[in-house]
């Protein structure tokens, strides 16, 4: 029977007569002996590190160890081809059924098509009222670096563009968009990403990572009703300039009210006054990106000077 105990470099103690060596590469196991210690049980319930059968055992678990440690880093083999363009029904135009949700994490490549001719490929997109979004484009591979500024765009039905990312200066583009009341509360729309640096020369190594996230901050409660008056407090916590927009809920969840879209400058600080005289929820959508902003709601309750707060939350992961 064998036992593995995390104890750091206890492997390295073994006598020199009982070592061996591994076959995979010396990095991946050093990196096993320091995260673990293993031991031989013999039949009386003693652990030791001598005796037949040592040298098979630590073997054959750093052995699998390397295995298990080269496949998860994806060591010695091809890079995988893009599911998306193999199928019939593929993602390179609005036929597309690749529909992420919120949190999705994708892995795709711009390998140029039959013909030759330049990928894209296309993600449909389900969009709520009162609610915002975020996709992102990062972690690019091979010679990707996107030309055009339209590389990552949102586009309505009908093919008008509603949207374009902006690039940061590192290699990742980003697209934020809110939509706030509107009929019918639930569309759907497409994103788009295209032009790759290497156009029609692009094979499957050409690989980028696609996110996309529902950004809508909520506020549990707020309350302008009797005596007590709510504050909200948003700031922005990114670098650069964005726009937030709050949303007044009734406690049955009807629209009572919202404010204009106000720009933000990069890590400032939005106060809301309590200007909805009524008792509810908030939504907040925004163009900040997930994870953008950081607030709450305060009320005040001047009889006592008691205030009570209730932290903006995002949708989690």
């Amino acid at each position: 029977m064998l036992v593995h105990a995390p104890h750091g470099d206890e492997m390295s103690t073994a006598p020199p007569h009982h070592r061996t060596t591994s076959p995979i590469p010396s990095q991946t196991a050093v990196a096993f002996r320091a995260s673990f210690a293993l031991y031989r049980v013999g039949d009386d319930g003693a652990a030791s590190t001598d005796g037949p059968g040592w040298e098979r055992t630590m073997r054959w678990v750093v052995t699998i160890a390397g295995i298990a440690l080269a496949a998860a880093t994806g060591l010695g083999g091809p890079a995988a081809a893009d599911q998306w363009d193999q199928a019939t029904d593929s993602d390179n135009g609005p036929g597309t059924d690749n529909a992420p949700f919120h949190g999705s994490e994708q892995v795709h490549d711009l390998a140029a098509l039959p013909g030759p001719l330049a990928d894209q490929d296309w993600y449909l997109v389900t969009m709520h009222e009162l609610s915002s979004y975020e996709f992102v484009v990062d972690g690019l591979t091979g010679d990707m670096n996107f030309v055009p500024d339209d590389a990552l765009q949102l586009l309505a039905a009908g093919g008008t563009v509603l949207d374009t990312a902006e690039a940061d200066g590192t290699g990742v583009l980003s697209m934020a968009w809110m939509r706030g009341p509107s009929l019918p509360p639930i569309v759907t729309a497409f994103v788009r990403v295209r032009g790759a640096g290497c156009l029609a020369s692009c094979d499957e190594l050409d690989r980028y990572r696609a996110r996309f996230y529902e950004t809508t901050y909520t506020i549990p409660r707020f309350n302008n009703s009797g005596t007590q008056a709510t504050a909200i407090l948003i700031q922005n916590a990114t670098n650069r300039a964005c726009t937030v927009r709050p949303f007044f809920l009734t406690s049955d969840g009807q629209l009572t009210g919202d404010s204009i879209p106000s720009p933000i400058s990069p890590r400032g600080l939005l106060i809301l006054p309590p200007n909805v005289p009524l008792s509810g929820s908030v939504r907040i959508a925004h163009t900040c990106g997930y994870g953008g902003l950081s607030g709450k709601a305060v009320s005040v309750e001047p009889s006592t000077g008691f205030t009570f707060d209730t932290p903006m939350l995002p949708r989690p992961r």
